[in-house]
């Protein structure tokens, strides 16, 4: 995360501490109802979901009551299962509990509590058609035998797409939020501009560990902590195995981009360097060269003065 100037955690919990109870409310409270609801009262999400799948991959989903939306044809159901609730929790606790703290005022807090909401709802919505769509393909792929069962690989599938959109959002808010801090400090004057700095390591590490943490919190800590998984303990270290070696896999893809993507840009910059210098040479010396040349044309035809 961006670091600003050194604040004490009693300073923090009062100036936040408001919003992080609020923002834990919602949370919970979408916890408990998805725990309770069914596929009827999850239609604000499971609509949208349906309706995107449906304009993607011209698949047509028809709603049943106490089921979700159902594709006999296809026999594809868009259950309370697949809602996706878990991942529109995780995102939301990512953004408001990593980068409010880093707003001045609190009608500012207060409006990024909405816009996180809403950001992590269309995030949701957005992901988990995508998510869906990968898995009708899948499905119907030749690639299972023995281990490699349809439901493993929907679950893992499931795992990498989540975890790595998750990645992708936090960086995307993390840079906004930089610029943000950035443009505030130079406006007020009173911030040292090294303080909002960070090194390309530290961001690719956070860009990664913020989320794993959060993910991780909701898909295996609160389980384990409510103990969910007696009964079925042999199946919840599966689902854990798979959960942290997705994320780790995840994690290694998007530092080997982000070196790739940085050495490239570094490579670019280097040759649009070496172009300017290049180019300003050239203009230089064909300067030179009119204006030699016109000198000596006109020293050429001067009439001699007698």
């Amino acid at each position: 995360m961006i670091t600003r100037e050194p604040t004490s955690i009693k300073h923090l919990v009062l100036q936040n501490g408001i919003f992080y109870i609020l923002a834990l409310f919602i949370a919970f409270g979408l916890k408990y109802h998805y725990s309770q609801a069914r596929s009827d009262d999850l239609i604000w999400v499971l609509g949208p979901t349906a309706a995107l799948v449906e304009h993607i991959s011209g698949i047509s989903f028809e709603k049943e009551v106490h089921t979700g939306y159902v594709n006999h044809k296809h026999r594809i159901i868009i259950a309370p299962s697949c809602a996706g609730v878990n991942f529109f929790i995780i995102a939301f606790c990512l953004v408001v509990f990593s980068f409010i703290h880093h707003l001045p005022r609190k009608r500012v807090k207060l409006f990024w509590l909405t816009i996180g909401m809403l950001s992590a709802y269309v995030l949701t919505i957005l992901v988990n058609a995508l998510r869906i769509i990968s898995s009708i393909y899948f499905y119907n792929a030749d690639i299972y035998c023995g281990w490699i069962t349809p439901q493993r690989v929907h679950r893992l599938e499931g795992i990498v797409i989540y975890f790595f959109f998750l990645c992708l959002y936090y960086m995307i808010i993390n840079k906004g939020i930089h610029h943000y801090c950035r443009r505030t400090a130079a406006k007020r004057k009173s911030a040292n501009r090294s303080n909002l700095t960070q090194s390309d390591y530290l961001r690719w590490a956070c860009a990664g560990l913020i989320p794993l943490f959060w993910y991780g919190l909701i898909t295996l800590g609160i389980p384990l902590v409510n103990a969910a998984y007696r009964g079925r303990r042999i199946r919840f270290v599966e689902h854990s195995g798979m959960v942290i070696s997705g994320c780790l896999v995840v994690i290694a893809a998007i530092f080997f981009l982000q070196m790739g993507w940085q050495r490239i840009g570094n490579t670019i910059k280097r040759l649009a360097k070496k172009y300017i210098r290049y180019t300003t040479q050239v203009l230089y010396k064909s300067r030179f060269m009119l204006f030699y040349t016109q000198r000596h044309n006109k020293l050429r035809i001067r009439p001699l003065n007698r």
